[in-house]
């Protein structure tokens, strides 16, 4: 049988509840690239510094690291439904109230709530792909869903690059005027409300003894030397990626002076590339193990953000942005898929929950020295602290789980 026929094989096995989450993350991704582009842009409109932008980024991820582990436990004891659908409905309201707030008061607090509800989005997204999956299509699954969100997110980045432009002929403003910017929000708001029709149309999983009985805090630290192992590398990509990815728009804007129509297509060109290697996650991790193929797609990125980072023009910069993140990129859901099979079915509310503290606290932490590091240098550290800590988090996972075994992990 042909790899392609096999692919499509397992994509056909996929259950109910795994399609209908697929369109759920196709309209919200859609949704979300709204804000991914124009969050920056709109504080920035508003007249804060990038000082306080990187506070502004960093919420998110803080509120996601203090708030995982109870997320991760009530998703256990509920559902993971159910905090999905708990989740879309504070997030909705979350985006309404950032596109209508003008001081930073405003802007903290929705930040904040928007950590929470992110939270449990994050948390609950594997464990709930995980029980509607099998071994077989579940690492297709992980990587489908992916790659289905960044189409989604291309669309959606194209829109928002021509949408305030759109809101600010209509309201005669200027395109990049916080009046174009909050309006453009507010669509993406009105979008991601749309995205809980198809959750709604999940139906949730028969309960078995094992998933009702409550979880200790303790259960979920089960078999430390693993969990340490598995997210160590996960803390090490957050410290690099905090400093520099949240901040890329910023980075052209800065560099190239880029008008938001052309940061709009670049971001969107970028999602669509994203999505395809992604979807060719699963055939190489068939070919040669999800841990190599993980290793081996982080350190391709390495030089590609070496290009993004340091070369005068705008073509052969951009060449390093999109292929760093697409190299990057494939290897998250591969590498989720293995650390949901590598834990027990009870600690999976648990193993998502901390990884998502490995991953989003320190990128909050980086998040706010890289606000500073900007304020005094520019983009100056940035690179070179996200080259090395990308090329140290493949080399933590090539050496606990491909070197000391000397067998691949699948």
């Amino acid at each position: 049988m042909s790899p392609l026929r096999r692919y499509l094989d397992q994509v056909r096995q996929f259950q109910s509840n795994a399609r209908w989450y697929l369109v759920f993350s196709m309209m919200s991704g859609f949704a979300m690239g709204i804000m991914r582009l124009l969050f920056n842009l709109y504080a920035r409109s508003l007249g804060f510094d990038l000082s306080a932008i990187g506070w502004l980024v960093a919420m998110p991820p803080l509120v996601v690291t203090f708030f995982a582990i109870p997320m991760g436990m009530l998703g256990h004891k509920i559902g993971f439904r159910h905090t999905l659908i708990i989740g879309v409905l504070l997030m909705s309201g979350t985006l309404l109230g950032i596109s209508l707030s003008t001081v930073l008061v405003g802007l903290i607090a929705f930040s904040l709530l928007r950590g929470f509800s992110e939270t449990l989005l994050q948390v609950s997204s594997a464990p709930f792909m995980a029980e509607n999956s099998t071994s077989e299509e579940r690492t297709h699954l992980f990587s489908v869903q992916f790659a289905a969100r960044m189409f989604a997110n291309f669309f959606g980045l194209l829109l928002a690059g021509v949408l305030p432009g759109i809101i600010g002929i209509a309201f005669s403003v200027g395109a990049e005027s916080p009046t174009a910017y909050r309006g453009a929000l507010m669509v993406g708001a009105a979008l991601y409300a749309l995205a809980m029709l198809p959750l709604l149309r999940t139906k949730a999983p028969p309960a078995s003894h094992s998933s009702t009985e409550p979880i200790r805090v303790r259960e979920m630290f089960h078999s430390p030397g693993l969990l340490i192992r598995l997210f160590l590398p996960q803390v090490v990509i957050g410290l690099g990626a905090g400093a520099l990815v949240p901040f890329l728009n910023l980075f052209f804007k800065a560099k190239f002076g880029m008008p938001d129509v052309a940061l709009g297509t670049l971001f969107a060109v970028q999602s669509v590339l994203m999505a395809f290697a992604t979807l060719m996650g699963p055939v190489l991790a068939d070919r040669w193990g999800k841990t190599k193929t993980v290793v081996g797609l982080q350190v391709l990125s390495v030089p590609f953000l070496g290009i993004l980072g340091y070369m005068p023009m705008l073509s052969l910069t951009a060449v390093g942005f999109l292929f760093r993140a697409s190299l990057m990129n494939a290897a998250n859901p591969l590498y989720t898929a293995f650390v949901m099979e590598k834990v027990p079915v009870r600690q999976r509310g648990g193993a998502s929950a901390m990884m998502q503290i490995s991953w989003q606290g320190t990128r909050a932490l980086s998040s706010l020295g890289s606000g500073y590091l900007q304020e005094v240098s520019g983009f100056t550290l940035l690179f070179p602290i996200t080259i090395v800590m990308y090329s140290l988090a493949s080399f933590l996972i090539y050496s606990f789980f491909i070197k000391p075994r000397k067998e691949r992990i699948a």
